[in-house]
């Protein structure tokens, strides 16, 4: 794209699904039980409170401080350019999404869903349902990627309820939808880590298929074993939990699938850690291999590698356009396994300013820069070039 003079493929822009996505793509024995949203006067349109049957999905959209906050920030998001306001006006539609892109000067865009992660991964949802509501998010995703199949590609959700329905969606999203990736749950579901042994049969099938897992937070602070939610109602917490959640989250699954054995018996799994910064990854790969040194020979897993060595031979981080730490994060661990991310639509993004940012960011050069925006980002998604 002319505007920068180099290829960019963001490797986490999100969609903001309509109200009636469920309602209408549901299979119709669960259309009963599609999602229904509610909006609180005063607070930001973008976060609604989420309805399941009796489940409340949005503790952050129930809080009046917690509203308050968001609402804030929404109003000067939506300031920043006009184009905001048009997207809006239009429901976060594809050709909006294309619009914005082209403002930023975006070639291709790999969109997680963004209340398709907030409804899917609760405890108390019925397995059948879940993956129900993951079948008709991909369809969704699946017809808004049609206008421009091109630079418009999609991470496929999968519930982690049950694993032989995430199984079956997995190859179906990917082998008939066109999906490049699969979105991967940092949080326990059910009480069952990433690297719990019932997952293995997942971690098979998306070795098979030749796509990453990008594991993504949810940001609405309402999973059962969520870092954020012991900052509810106390002061500040709005701030200290999204300051801590994302990193913290990604820390911790990327610990769950070294150390825990999974990069281990997955060689070909590639895995991405997205919007939880990337200045964290060199102290944490020295925590945990010093970890490993002392307590690694008495575990009940057994790898044969330190955990560092997985991160670079599998894995990928994404850094946000505006990360001033990132000349630090190469000068460590070099560049060969860092994306970028804007995350637009979302209000805690940088549009339309995140890639003019990125490319003034000091102390990387540009080589690195380039490699970031395209040549890392095509490693980690092969069938977004190729598909």
């Amino acid at each position: 794209m002319a505007k920068h003079g180099v290829r960019v493929m963001d490797s986490d822009l999100h969609t903001m699904e309509p109200d009636d996505l469920w309602p209408r793509y549901l299979d119709e024995s669960f259309r009963k039980y599609a999602p229904a949203f509610t909006r609180a006067a005063d607070g930001a349109p973008n976060q609604p409170t989420i309805r399941i049957a009796d489940l409340a999905i949005g503790e952050m959209t129930m809080r009046p401080a917690s509203v308050r906050a968001a609402a804030d920030l929404h109003r000067r998001t939506v300031a920043k350019h006009p184009h905001n306001a048009v997207a809006a006006a239009r429901g976060y539609d594809a050709q909006s999404h294309l619009g914005a892109m082209d403002i930023e000067g975006i070639d291709v865009g790999i969109l997680y869903g963004t209340r398709g992660r907030q409804v899917l991964m609760h405890d108390e949802l019925d397995p059948e349902l879940a993956a129900a509501l993951a079948r008709a998010h991909n369809n969704w995703t699946r017809d808004y990627c049609a206008i421009n199949p091109a630079r418009l590609k999609f991470a496929a959700q999968v519930a982690f309820h049950d694993v032989k329905r995430a199984v079956q969606e997995a190859r179906r999203a990917v082998r008939e939808l066109g999906a490049v990736a699969v979105v991967g749950n940092p949080n326990p579901v059910r009480g069952r880590h990433v690297h719990d042994p019932y997952f293995e049969p997942l971690w098979d099938a998306i070795e098979e298929l030749g796509v990453p897992v990008g594991f993504h937070p949810t940001g609405l602070s309402s999973l059962h074993d969520d870092i954020a939610r012991r900052f509810w109602d106390h002061p500040a917490g709005r701030v200290i939990g999204v300051a801590a959640r994302n990193p913290m989250e990604l820390m911790l699954t990327f610990a769950s699938l070294a150390a825990g054995g999974v990069l281990e018996r997955h060689p070909r799994l590639r895995c991405a850690f997205l919007e939880g910064t990337c200045g964290w990854l060199p102290w944490w790969l020295w925590r945990l291999d010093e970890a490993w040194e002392k307590f690694g020979p008495g575990s009940d897993v057994k790898i044969s590698a330190r955990p560092s060595e997985y991160f670079f031979r599998q894995c990928f981080v994404a850094t946000d356009a505006d990360e001033t730490v990132l000349r630090q994060v190469v000068e460590t661990v070099g560049d060969d396994n860092i994306v970028v991310s804007t995350d637009y639509p979302h209000s805690d993004g940088l549009f339309p300013n995140a890639i003019e940012e990125f490319l003034a960011l000091p102390g990387v050069s540009d080589k690195t820069k380039a490699k970031i925006l395209w040549d890392n980002c095509a490693r980690l998604y092969p069938l977004a070039v190729t598909g």
